[in-house]
């Protein structure tokens, strides 16, 4: 298993330069049903100047063996356990472990379509600028039915057919998305406060560092052609489900904004102001939301969901107050 150590450790940054250009890193959590089909989809596209490795993030159903069998029967396979529970640990993990000059995720849940490893291969060995500490590719959903007018309108992210640097805040999506290791290493890696855990639905812990290494000089990218196939079962779908998943967008949203504002008068009075604002907001969603629903049951789901995110910021503002 390779070293653990961080940007500083000589043996690791040493390896790192004759090692693989791409480690493909699937991070995973008791997805022993979904992990198989996912890792075989990447291993169809394997050469030999790319790596596969999957982080097991403290599993306990089947996943330990099905990763253990694949890492058995490939060469080019390696398996990683982190104990610490969480998306963004698990990626962490990643960064650490990996060999490649980039670490390129994608999730376990997830199958890359055709070309997807050759365009990043294609990119990477030849980026247009020596800026790109990221690149991300298009994310296309595979329903397992097929779903509400209302739950489709975020089935795709594909923002377009050419190479492009994305302005700042730019996003992409976590799921498919490459950096160059030691820049985020040096950046300081995800926030463990952001990204899935457990059944938690905290997320933008991929946005989070893209704006940390924006801030530091660095450049995201979005690459077309490297997509994948995101599979979305009927649980996901539910009304209830994605109202869970708003809220918890808030309050990412709001750990991000809070940590942008570094002078404590500028994060306080931030922090009350939306406080203060959120019930307003909320109510005009709401109000908005019965308006629309004669006319448009979609309009009137989405403004419902922006009232849960909404509800989302003020809960996680109120949270932080109390912890700071």
């Amino acid at each position: 298993m390779p070293n653990t150590g961080g940007p500083a450790d000589n043996t690791k940054t040493n390896a790192q330069a004759s090692g693989p250009l791409i480690t493909v890193a699937i991070c995973t959590h008791n997805r022993a049903a979904f992990l198989e089909k996912a890792v075989r989809s990447v291993l169809r596209q394997i050469t030999g100047d790319t790596e596969l490795l999957i982080i097991d993030n403290a599993s306990i159903d089947d996943t330990p063996a099905v990763a253990a069998q694949l890492a058995a029967a490939n060469p080019c396979v390696k398996v990683f356990r982190e104990e610490e529970l969480g998306l963004s640990a698990a990626r962490n993990a990643a960064l650490k472990q990996a060999c490649g000059e980039f670490v390129l995720f994608m999730d376990d849940d997830a199958t890359a379509k055709p070309d997807w490893l050759a365009a990043y291969q294609r990119f990477l060995s030849a980026p247009p600028s020596e800026k790109i500490a990221a690149v991300g590719g298009a994310v296309f959903s595979e329903f397992e039915i097929a779903p509400p007018k209302w739950a489709s309108s975020d089935s795709t992210f594909n923002p377009g057919d050419s190479p492009k640097r994305l302005s700042y805040g730019g996003s992409l999506f976590g799921g498919n998305i490459a950096y160059r290791r030691e820049t985020a290493l040096a950046a300081g890696m995800f926030d463990t406060q952001l990204g899935r855990k457990g059944g938690g639905r905290m997320s933008r812990e991929e946005s989070d560092l893209n704006i940390r290494l924006q801030d530091a000089g660095h450049e995201i990218w979005w690459l077309p052609g490297a997509a994948i196939l995101h599979f979305v079962p009927v649980s996901r779908m539910k009304f209830r489900e994605i109202m869970r998943g708003r809220l918890a967008e808030g309050r990412s949203i709001a750990i991000q904004r809070l940590k942008a504002r570094r002078s404590g008068w500028d994060r306080e009075s931030y922090r009350v102001a939306r406080i203060i604002a959120a019930p307003f907001h909320a109510l005009i969603h709401l109000l908005a939301a019965l308006i629309a629903l004669p006319r448009s049951y979609s309009k009137a789901a989405e403004h419902l969901l922006q009232a849960c995110r909404n509800c989302g910021i003020a809960m996680e503002m109120l949270v932080q107050f109390k912890v700071s």
